[in-house]
């Protein structure tokens, strides 16, 4: 579940960067192909499992579930993680998944999930519903919250071959997310430099400043300080983001501007391919079935920044 805050941190720096994070490969030769929505809903979809299987009771299903959380969080009440009642399972009255003041594992690696396959193994839940109030990650608190009505959980896998319940379906749902500004900055600081640091960057600072214009318009500041091979770089970059009554997100006045010793000369390498997303329009959110859709979404951003977004079948 902590993927979901690299998946909304990665969508704000997206929008102010045209994917800065991946600046590194950029510079490398090796850029990274667009995806075909500018953020995928997997992180805050998938529940990684311990058994290779969908267990067989409710009671081990919450075992399961804590089991594949045991390298995920260095911090987590697993009496409190998982509440399944009422209903014959696998069909569910409720499910309550609890991961309040759970602390991240620095050091876990993301996993790295494939797309959906069909299954014949789910899980139906009348009720769903996944709180972290807060969830810790770098040292940022975050706020999340995720609700589904008529909820379908499928078993799946991911690229190494571990085991997942994935929201595969669901008459409706909403997910909402709220942080500060200066965990959010903590956060993209921390996402900046194990992005980087595999390219032999070195990520001194992040200033991220994010303004809304608007209930699905914001504007998008950001400034990295870096360092690359012993000489100081420093990048800005800047963008508008609007969300149309379709859930499309359009990037535009999308600029780079360097300073520092290196910055100029790498902005000038990087500019042609940060132009590309200039005016570009794409689904803001995808599903991992395809079955669900985006309805609605509201952006506040500031000192704090909040994001709600509905969905349904």
């Amino acid at each position: 579940m902590p993927d979901v805050l690299v998946t909304f941190t990665s969508l704000l720096i997206t929008c102010a960067a045209a994917r800065a994070h991946s600046t590194g490969g950029a510079i490398a030769g090796r850029p990274r192909e667009p995806d075909r929505a500018w953020i995928s809903a997997k992180g805050f979809c998938c529940f990684p499992l311990a058994n290779d299987d969908l267990p067989r009771t409710g009671r081990q299903l919450a075992d399961s579930m804590t089991g594949g959380w045991k390298d995920v969080f260095t911090s987590l009440d697993p009496s409190r993680a998982v509440d399944i009642e009422g209903g014959r399972y696998p069909a569910v009255d409720e499910m309550r998944v609890d991961l309040s003041r759970a602390v991240v594992n620095p050091n876990h690696k993301l996993a790295r999930i494939g797309d959906f396959t069909a299954s014949t193994k789910s899980l139906a839940v009348e009720h769903f519903e996944m709180l972290a109030d807060p969830m810790v990650n770098h040292r940022s608190k975050v706020n999340l919250e995720v609700t589904g009505t008529d909820v379908r959980l499928d078993l799946q896998h991911d690229k190494d071959g571990k085991p997942m319940l994935m929201l595969a379906d669901a008459k409706e749902g909403s997910v909402h997310f709220d942080v500060t500004h200066d965990d959010l900055q903590r956060l993209a600081l921390a996402m900046a430099r194990e992005q980087s640091s595999s390219h032999g960057i070195s990520v001194r600072s992040v200033e991220l400043d994010l303004q809304s214009v608007g209930p699905r318009s914001l504007l998008a500041d950001l400034h990295l300080s870096t360092i690359v091979a012993f000489i100081p770089a420093g990048m800005r970059f800047t963008a508008r983001v609007d969300i149309d009554d379709h859930m499309n997100a359009k990037i535009s006045k999308l600029d780079c501007q360097g300073d520092e010793a290196l910055g100029p000369l790498i902005v000038g390498l990087i500019r042609p391919a940060i132009n590309k997303y200039n005016n570009t329009t794409r689904p803001l959110i995808s599903f991992p079935s395809g079955r669900l859709h985006l309805n609605d979404v509201r952006i506040q951003a500031g000192e704090h920044i909040e994001m709600t977004a509905k969905f349904s079948r």
